[in-house]
């Protein structure tokens, strides 16, 4: 067995490759329970996590490679739904299809596993008591047998090399744009240190106008459910994340440093125009702080600003994952936006205080290669997407003797900004080039300024709105 385990090999802990019992401890860090049961390590082959269903995909596998694997402990805390997916994948018809995996594939692992849910204690004692011995099992020889994964597709095209910018109203509608920005555009990267190669790009920026903070049902995430992610959000809010899980954002905020909430709160009372609200989840000591710990947060810094009544909100996450963690992320960042916003409406006395605009910059936004077929997937079910007005302003356009004119009005339109006039559809394109940001918006009223000049050209008349 000296190849295995076949998947995901960085990722796991490997005791003893020839025992019988694996060890999922889901969310909970599996370097955790490993150090607890090390004394027992020689009687477990291994011991890894579980964040998401899909990664039920690869343990599977590697359970189907090892036929000595006949017990599976599951432990740990559970904030998504691959506990529950472990619990229905016997009646769950959906499941393998999802994993990449036959019906046959699930069945084999289903009569060659015992799974056992339990609680850490419990699972030490299951260990080192023998208590499986006693336990009922199918004591079928099985032969191994090795599933591949498909392949993904891994090329690019050419795009800037760093500084990228999407703006949306919402987070579904951002969802589907970095992912599509990112395997359109990412470059591959080498292997990282769990074996996993990514497409990623660097310091991707998205701006989000118009999301309700308590949309929970319209956040699009592959398996978390609304009542999860209202939980997630309550809990980076409030600062009760569950000890056993690695990041705990809303606890470091309220209780590592001191309660920066309070401190930003006090700031903005003492100098509305402050640029000195800033939140640090990143411990910048040389020697035992965030840059050598083995969990650093990805959210390092949340920079909040007063402009014009609107409380806005930047947020630098690191490293992210797009696919898995960006809506949560994002939901979970514009909760704490709102909620900030409110509290801090009462305590500096500005009831006309708004939740103003939300962004967030990834470093490195990437897309794990194990992910890479089901954002495929997801994108060739991609919704029509909505029209928004550009947020510069919309134009119109017109024939007027024999000129073209393009008036320039505000997003709603109630207002008239400025006044175009030329005679070619490049002349204009340079005048109002500075006042348009979405390329939708450019590539619209470029076609129109193109009918517009023909008509001058033919000395006609065109009118027409952008």
């Amino acid at each position: 067995m000296n190849e295995w385990p076949i998947f995901s090999r960085k990722e796991v802990i490997v005791g003893n490759p020839e025992a019988n019992i694996g060890v999922c401890t889901l969310w909970t860090p599996r370097k955790m329970f490993a150090e607890e049961i090390n004394d027992l390590m020689d009687k477990v082959s291994v011991v890894g996590n579980l964040y998401s269903v899909y990664g039920l995909g690869f343990l599977i596998r590697n359970y189907l490679a090892n036929p000595k694997l006949r017990y599976l402990l599951v432990l740990g805390s559970d904030l998504g739904g691959s506990k529950n997916a472990l619990k229905l994948l016997g009646s769950d018809k959906s499941l393998p299809e999802k994993l990449y995996l036959e019906e046959d594939h699930v069945s084999r692992f289903l009569k060659q596993v015992k799974i056992i849910f339990t609680v850490g204690k419990g699972a030490r004692s299951i260990i080192s008591n023998g208590y499986l011995e006693n336990e009922q099992k199918n004591d079928e020889d099985f032969q191994p047998i090795i599933v591949p994964l498909p392949e993904p597709k891994a090329s690019f095209l050419p795009s800037a090399k760093s500084g990228h910018l999407v703006r949306v109203r919402t987070i579904e509608e951002g969802y589907r744009k970095l992912l599509g920005e990112i395997r359109r555009f990412g470059h591959i990267t080498n292997q990282d240190s769990e074996g996993q190669r990514r497409q990623e790009l660097w310091q991707l920026n998205m701006v989000i106008t118009n999301q309700s903070s308590c949309g929970f049902d319209s956040v699009p995430h592959p398996e978390y459910s609304p009542e999860q992610i209202k939980k997630y959000c309550e809990d980076f809010w409030e600062g009760t994340e569950p000890k056993d899980v690695s990041y705990r954002y809303g606890h470091i905020i309220r209780y590592a440093y001191g309660d920066q909430i309070n401190a930003i709160i006090e700031a903005f009372k003492k100098k509305k125009e402050t640029f000195r609200t800033i939140i640090s989840l990143w411990d910048p000591h040389t020697i035992n702080g965030s840059i050598n710990a083995d969990d650093p947060p990805c959210l390092t810094l949340l920079h909040l600003r007063l402009v014009n009544k609107n409380l806005h909100l930047w947020a630098y996450i690191r490293t992210n994952d797009m696919f898995n963690g960006w809506p949560l992320n994002a939901i979970m960042l514009k909760y704490f936006h709102y909620n900030l916003s409110g509290l801090l409406s009462i305590k500096i006395g500005m009831p006309e205080l708004q939740c103003g605009e939300l962004g967030i910059t990834s470093g490195s936004a990437h897309i794990y290669e194990r992910d890479w077929l089901k954002v495929d997937d997801f994108l060739n079910n991609e919704k029509s997407e909505k029209f928004y007005p550009d947020p510069k302003g919309n134009f119109e356009v017109k024939v007027e003797d024999r000129m073209i004119k393009v008036n320039h009005y505000s997003p709603k339109g109630e207002q008239l900004l400025q006044v175009f006039t030329g005679t070619t559809a490049r002349e204009l394109s340079r005048k109002i080039e500075p006042f348009i940001s979405q390329t939708s918006n450019a590539l619209y009223i470029g076609r129109e300024l193109q009918k517009a000049e023909m008509e001058v050209e033919n000395a006609g008349k065109h009118n027409c709105n952008c």
